[in-house]
């Protein structure tokens, strides 16, 4: 069963959201003891260190984040033209982020703070005009000795060895199922993210999500209700939208909605010591990309333990918001073309493992259409003509085009179209950074 087409057609034309990963992690802050993480996930530091359920808790009683302000968050959002909001509620170290009854291992109840953060950044992204959903580990919990893992032995072995004790079905009935309820009626989210991976049977799965539609019947759930991996076949059951891999884009175009989590650097939580920093040309890049192929981009933001955005993500934020301001045409209410873009012939064609520096080329060029208009968007500066060989006629025999001007530019577009290609004047000056767009509008597009 999948939701209706009006439940989700938001998030389709939404195309840019923000994750937020924020929880105990980030005071240590991917430096435990003597321990230095310089890469990768900061929020795991409970499962990499082996830290005791005892000593983990005791981060609990010094989280004071003082300077978290959800008007500041959700605004700077909103500037850097996200439409809506992943916050993790609950991560694999159990600790909840809001006020839960089923447990006092929570924000409210064991911490020096003791405000409700999912709560006052629901009301401010709906104050604000963002959608806001809520990220739950469903399958993990490091905290919880009733948890187990499968394969993937990501559960906690240290404290709790042995794994006849464990009981996946009653953890999820009597606690993780319990907290989900109370996420659907105290904050009526427009999003469940989940994060599974594959410990559910196909019964349990169908009853979570019949529970998750009939408390709150508009929110949306990502295909993670199952488990991490790219379904085998589309539609998946029981999802409205698929969840690639982590910062994972699709090789093709999908005829399915799919959503990409991205990282700035190569952590979620806040890690002071990853300096590794995606450029905001980068991100930029990756945004047309993903949309080209009828992907949302969810790019995430971790926030440091006082509660707020560390400033080099804050910068790139920016940039990316201002790109935005001048192309978002281009990206937002889109759908994809008959095909995603145009690349050249000599380049590495595996996404999942190039270098950032690597992936795109100056010639490389991907489409959006919106109605009557066919959106050219260029990843590089050609300087001298643009060829775009997808839109020749013989290829695209139905387009008839009628006028070309670039996004953010007053400059008149000189155009020629032969059957082999199609060639457009370039500007005397650039307008803006990092990604040009053409507009074409265009009679028969998508016939």
């Amino acid at each position: 069963m999948l939701s209706q087409k009006g439940q989700i057609s938001w998030w389709h034309d939404a195309k840019f959201g923000m994750f937020i990963h924020w929880g105990l992690y980030a005071i240590p802050a991917g430096t435990w003891k003597e321990s230095v993480h310089e890469r990768g996930y900061s929020e795991w530091i409970m499962y990499h260190e082996q830290i005791p359920v005892g000593e983990y808790e005791k981060l609990a009683k010094s989280f004071n984040p003082v300077q978290f302000d959800a008007e500041t968050w959700v605004k700077t959002a909103k500037a850097a033209g996200m439409k809506y909001i992943v916050i993790t509620s609950k991560h694999h170290d159990g600790f909840s982020m809001f006020d839960s009854d089923v447990s006092d291992y929570n924000i409210v109840d064991a911490t020096p703070f003791g405000i409700d953060v999912i709560k006052e950044l629901a009301e401010a992204c709906r104050t604000h005009g963002l959608k806001f959903g809520c990220y739950y580990s469903i399958d993990r919990d490091w905290h919880h000795p009733l948890c187990p893992s499968n394969d993937h032995h990501q559960d906690n072995y240290w404290d709790y060895p042995d794994p006849e004790e464990k009981n996946f079905t009653t953890y999820l009935e009597e606690y993780a199922v319990p907290q989900i309820r109370e996420l659907l009626t105290k904050y009526q989210p427009d999003i469940l993210w989940f994060d599974g991976i594959g410990m559910k049977t196909n019964d349990e799965i169908a009853r979570l999500y019949s529970m998750v539609k009939s408390l709150q019947p508009n929110c949306i759930v990502n295909s993670r209700i199952n488990t991490y991996t790219f379904p085998r076949r589309l539609p998946p059951p029981y999802c409205d939208y698929l969840s690639t891999g982590d910062n994972v884009i699709a090789d093709e175009l999908i005829d399915f909605g799919w959503e990409n989590p991205g990282t700035m650097n190569t952590s979620y939580g806040y890690n002071k010591n990853d300096q590794n920093w995606r450029s905001a040309d980068m991100m930029v890049k990756y945004l047309v990309d993903i949309v080209s192929k009828g992907g949302n981009y969810l790019l995430n933001v971790g926030p440091t333990d006082l509660g707020v955005f560390p400033e080099p993500a804050v910068n790139r934020l920016k940039r990316i918001g201002e790109w935005l301001d001048v192309n978002g045409e281009a990206i937002y209410n889109t759908r994809p073309f008959t095909i995603y873009g145009e690349r050249p012939e000599k380049v590495n064609e595996d996404y999942r493992q190039v270098r950032d520096n690597e992936l795109y080329t100056l010639e490389d060029i991907r489409f959006t259409t919106k109605e009557d208009t066919l959106f050219a968007i260029l990843l590089g500066w050609p300087y001298e003509n643009a060829v775009i060989k997808s839109l020749g006629s013989e290829k695209q025999p139905q387009l008839r085009i009628k006028n070309i001007t670039m996004l953010g530019s007053d400059e008149r577009i000189i155009w020629k179209q032969s059957d082999k290609q199609l060639e457009l004047s370039v500007p005397a000056e650039k307008p803006g950074n990092y990604v040009y767009v053409y507009k074409l509008v265009c009679d028969g597009l998508g016939k």
